[in-house]
């Protein structure tokens, strides 16, 4: 008698497209009402090679207030989600920031 196996082994190792990661940040600095906030949106694979859309926002500096983490099914569609992201930010006040 043969015991079955529980969890198999995945039948190929993911894969990973570091290349297409990628980090967008918006800020909204106004130093006489106290307002120090960033929002970011980073694409990035997870452990089993599936992408991620990770929208993370708070006070600079600081931890991020909150963290949402959504799967999608390609590149191409964060680009779509964060075309969108970068009007409502604009519309709230929000400058794109370059990061190096």
């Amino acid at each position: 008698m043969t015991t079955p196996e529980i969890n198999p082994a995945p039948s190929a190792d993911p894969v990973y497209d570091m290349a297409r990661w990628r980090v967008l940040e918006w800020q909204k600095i106004q130093p006489e009402e106290g307002v120090y906030r960033y929002y970011r949106l980073t694409l990035q694979q997870n452990l089993w090679g599936e992408w991620e859309l990770v929208k993370s926002w708070g006070r600079i500096g600081q931890r991020p207030t909150r963290v949402v983490r959504q799967g999608i099914s390609s590149p191409d569609m964060a680009e779509t989600i964060a075309a969108d992201v970068d009007k409502q930010r604009r519309q709230r006040g929000y400058l794109y920031c370059i990061k190096p």
